[in-house]
């Protein structure tokens, strides 16, 4: 299976890229709603630090490495 993003002018299909077919193919063509209601990347950061899925780096029970245990130090 093989996906190419592309877009409709209400006329003409335009593909974002050049493709090479051996053969006739079956397509499904998908026409995609604007994404009013995207998120943005702040928002998705937003989310994730209050959900909770980072709270264990507070804890000071996972906070076991010291800079003793790294192999090569970085400036």
């Amino acid at each position: 299976m093989l996906s190419i993003q592309g877009t409709f002018d209400g006329k003409k299909l335009k593909l974002n890229r050049k493709i090479k077919l051996s053969s006739e193919k079956k397509v499904i063509v998908t026409f995609l709603d604007e994404a009013d209601d995207d998120i943005t990347s702040e928002e998705l950061q937003s989310l994730a630090m209050k959900g909770g899925a980072f709270d264990f780096l507070n804890s000071k029970e996972e906070d076991i490495y010291s800079d003793k245990n790294l192999k090569a130090k970085y400036k």
